[in-house]
């Protein structure tokens, strides 16, 4: 009975490990399914340009901290302990402190040796104490800077936004480029279906010809003509197939995903209308982008450094305050007694006003000022660039939309020309050469209107970018 229980233990076991195995390869062998949207997600918490500009802000943020904590009181404590190996003597010459009590007559007390009998006579007397504890406690407050340290403060928390606005900018462009990385993996896949269906087309078309010279309606120079297409367009079948896999590669390096996973993006790519107005698109961009906030926000970092270079030759006003002990015990013991320790304390009230600095500050001044230049400059430079890339991608939008129109129409034409090329080229009305001229311009006119859809698709990718705006 035990045996027939142990049997069953290990086959339920065994089971459950197959059970659990299957389970944990059938979750490793599974694609990932992802949309636009997660793709994005993915990225931005991947990303090594995000993390970077992440730990920027947080260093911009402990900047701030550091300089608030200069405002407030510094305390310190502090304790010490000196033994003096040998303590300074002070020397005391007897002889003479005797002769001048004794030089009123020359009368000595009875029984008193007079002076001249001294001679030589002399003492001394040790000075301090061989062991010497002391602790204290101390305290310091700037009360007055001359804006030294507010207008620092409000520096670094400027400076702190500004980085904000530096990582906005780092994921504009790493949703960006996660987006286009997206469409244009569903752009090859499309491209892969055109040719997978041209080969079905041309290997359709081969059985045609092969047909017809069984028949003898044809000539073995249509034959061999239909099959070296079919190998040409074979080749570009396996061209494209190569693509795709080096696009899925290139958008798992982008949003941060080992480069072994497989992946499955779920995505539409079709044509969706919209309308845009160039000098909306514009005024958006002036509006929104984290650069030119960026910017901004630098110009007034350059506005307070100014006026901490001039305040660097101004007043300061600072208060202190100092309380201690000290204690002279000779023996440890006594360390440790209350009435062994004497308390000590004082305030102090300093101005430190500086006369001549040689000249620096006016330097400083003039750094500050030329910093601050640089930085308006640099954002109208910023402007132009911001209002070229948006005229660019308007532009390329512009296009697409148009090509897309007239791409429609002839991928129409062109499979409803392909259709009657091949009722003609069975009836033997038209040449192997025609019909094989057709399947190529529908291939053409299939792939036309793909490159013109993505071109669509990223253009409005790159106006979002442009006016850090969803247009959609």
């Amino acid at each position: 009975m035990t045996v027939r229980i142990v049997n069953h233990l290990t086959v339920f076991f065994i089971i459950t490990f197959l059970l659990i195995t299957g389970t944990v390869k059938a979750q490793q062998s599974s694609p990932a399914t992802l949309t636009l949207e997660e793709s994005i997600a993915t990225a931005l918490s991947n990303n090594l340009s995000v993390k970077s500009a992440e730990e920027k802000v947080k260093t911009a943020e402990q900047k701030v901290n550091e300089v608030r904590a200069s405002m407030m009181p510094s305390i310190s404590g502090s304790g010490s302990y000196t033994y003096m190996g040998k303590l300074p003597q002070m020397q005391f010459d007897l002889s003479s402190l005797l002769k001048g009590i004794t030089s009123g007559g020359g009368i000595t007390p009875q029984g008193a040796p007079s002076a001249s009998g001294i001679g030589g006579t002399s003492s001394s007397i040790s000075l301090g104490n061989k062991d010497t504890y002391s602790a204290g406690i101390s305290a310091q407050q700037p009360l007055f800077t001359w804006g030294k340290i507010h207008n620092a403060y409000l520096l670094t928390k400027i400076s702190y936004e500004a980085e904000k606005q530096g990582l906005e900018s780092v994921k504009q462009q790493v949703i960006f480029d996660t987006t286009k990385a997206f469409y244009g993996i569903l752009l090859t896949d499309q491209l892969v279906r055109v040719t997978q269906m041209a080969v079905d087309q041309v290997q359709a078309h081969t059985k045609t010809a092969q047909d017809l010279v069984d028949a003898g309606m044809a000539t073995d120079f249509d034959l061999l003509r239909a099959k070296v297409q079919l190998a040409n367009i074979k080749s570009q079948l396996i061209k494209m197939q190569n693509l795709l896999k080096l696009s899925k590669d290139g958008f798992k390096n982008t949003v941060g995903m080992k480069l072994d996973t497989d992946i499955t993006l779920n995505g539409e790519f079709t044509y969706k209308p919209i309308e845009l107005d160039l000098y909306k698109l514009l005024d958006l961009a002036e509006k929104n982008r984290p650069e030119i906030k960026q910017l901004e926000l630098q110009e007034k970092v350059g506005e307070k450094a100014v006026s901490l270079a001039k305040a660097g030759n101004k007043p300061n006003l600072a208060l202190a305050y100092n309380y201690g002990y000290t204690s002279y015990a000779d023996t440890m013991d006594k360390v440790f007694k209350r009435d062994q320790w004497n308390n000590t304390w004082s305030v102090t009230l300093a101005l430190s006003v500086p006369i001549f600095d040689g000249l620096a500050t006016r330097s400083r001044v003039k750094q500050a000022k030329s910093a601050a230049n640089q930085i308006h400059i640099g954002k109208e430079q910023l402007l132009n660039g911001i209002g070229l890339e948006v005229r660019a991608a308007y532009l390329s939008f512009v296009e697409a939309k148009d090509l897309l129109n007239v791409q429609g129409e002839t991928v129409q034409q062109a499979e409803e020309s392909l259709r009657i090329a091949n009722l003609r080229y069975k009836n033997g009305l038209i040449t192997n050469v025609e019909l094989t001229d057709t399947e190529l311009a529908l291939t053409q006119a299939q792939t036309n209107y793909s490159n013109a859809l993505n071109d669509y698709i990223i253009a409005i990718a790159k106006l979002e970018k442009a006016t850090a705006s969803k247009l959609n």
